[in-house]
């Protein structure tokens, strides 16, 4: 899946690649001929495109590689800076046209008179440029690429900016010379407010931010409804370039088995990441009680402890086998023992009662429990 998403990142972007190589080169060329300052800035802006190119390029290939010993969860990361970078990009190229459509503006007077030439490479610039903004917007959705994304929106400001070229020269014809350096300004600060609007998004992204707070909360009603899950709590989601990381407690009957209980975080991490494919990684917590409303039960005794303070006082009344097999539940910050005793010790007089004499001493525990079998069970 990473690979194939790789090649058509690959796919798209050589093309974009190639064109910027074509297009840099004629409207260089051509903007020292036809005596086109526009023309000459544009060609510049696309050599710098190809730099971009080649970040994606590379930012594509090593953001898919699989998790690893040093990169746990992935390497997502590098996708999210190198869109970082692409907004960078976009925000200096729209402030580039806004400044100078400014000086334009403020001059006195401005007489440029391109050659007719010089309008068709404009022309034919739009038309190649808006192309692979269409091609690598739609590739961008099916693979959900942001980085992808922030590519497309660079190929359509290219294509702005061949616009305001092709608008300079007509309202130049036509008697108008400043009438482009207008557009260049409107264009300049629609660009601009890509570049925040991706640079944004990676930012939050980068402090680990809530993924979609509609799509996190579609998460946590899917949750809900997973048999065996009576309540969920700590619902947490980040996101790391196209995928949502997430970990979430999830509250069982305190009475199931440890193996139970897990069974049920397999089924919520399976069914969640069958419902949603964006989240690619979930950590399950499961929990007894809700421990956001009852205190911790840290404070008390553990297993190891609990055991020998246990023999000490029913020594010579339940066997130490039966001891080192009891069931410890912990609950609303107390303990309640379960014991599990052949049918023979059915018949001793008042043994729950001498069992319980402990809860005097040990005001922690709350209930013991004696459930009686057949040997042969």
């Amino acid at each position: 899946m990473q690979e194939t998403r790789y090649h058509q990142v690959r796919a798209i972007t050589l093309c974009g690649g190639l064109k910027n190589i074509f297009l840099a080169i004629f409207k260089i060329t051509f903007g020292i001929i036809g005596h086109s300052h526009a023309l000459l800035a544009d060609g510049i802006h696309s050599l710098s495109d190809l730099l971009i190119d080649v970040v994606v390029m590379i930012a594509s290939k090593f953001g898919s590689r699989a998790a690893d010993e040093d990169h746990p969860y992935g390497h997502g990361r590098i996708e999210t800076a190198a869109t970082m970078f692409l907004a960078f990009s976009l925000a200096l190229a729209a402030l580039g046209i806004i400044i100078d459509a400014g000086f334009t503006l403020a001059a006195a007077r401005f007489n440029l008179m391109p050659s007719h030439y010089v309008l068709w490479i404009a022309g034919i610039s739009v038309i190649l440029n808006e192309w692979l903004y269409y091609w690598t917007k739609q590739i961008a959705r099916q693979i959900k690429s942001k980085l992808l994304m922030t590519n497309a929106w660079h190929h359509r400001s290219d294509s702005a900016s061949s616009l305001i070229v092709f608008v300079g020269i007509v309202g130049a014809y036509l008697g108008f010379p400043k009438l482009d350096t207008f557009a260049a300004a409107v264009v300049g600060l629609m660009i601009l407010k890509i570049a925040w609007s991706f640079g944004w998004h990676s930012i939050r992204e980068l402090v680990d931010t809530v993924a979609n707070v509609e799509e996190t909360e579609k998460i946590k009603q899917f949750i809900k409804k997973i048999p065996g899950v009576e309540a969920i709590h700590q619902l947490r989601t980040r996101s790391i370039a196209d995928s949502i990381f997430c970990d979430v407690h999830v509250l069982v009957n305190p009475r199931l088995s440890v193996s139970e209980g897990h069974r049920i975080s397999q089924e919520v991490e399976s069914r969640l990441t069958e419902q949603f494919p964006e989240v690619s990684d979930i950590i399950v917590h499961i929990d007894t009680e809700d421990d956001e409303i009852t205190n911790s039960s840290s404070h008390l005794p553990n297993r190891s402890t609990l055991l020998p303070l246990l023999k000490r006082a029913w020594q010579n009344l339940i066997p130490t086998a039966v001891i080192d097999t009891s069931t410890i539940h912990y609950q609303d910050n107390k303990i309640i023992i379960e014991l599990k005793l052949p049918i023979t010790f059915l018949d001793r007089t008042d043994l729950l009662s001498k069992v319980k004499k402990i809860m005097k001493s040990e005001k922690f525990i709350t209930d013991i429990k004696l459930f009686y079998y057949k040997a042969d069970e």
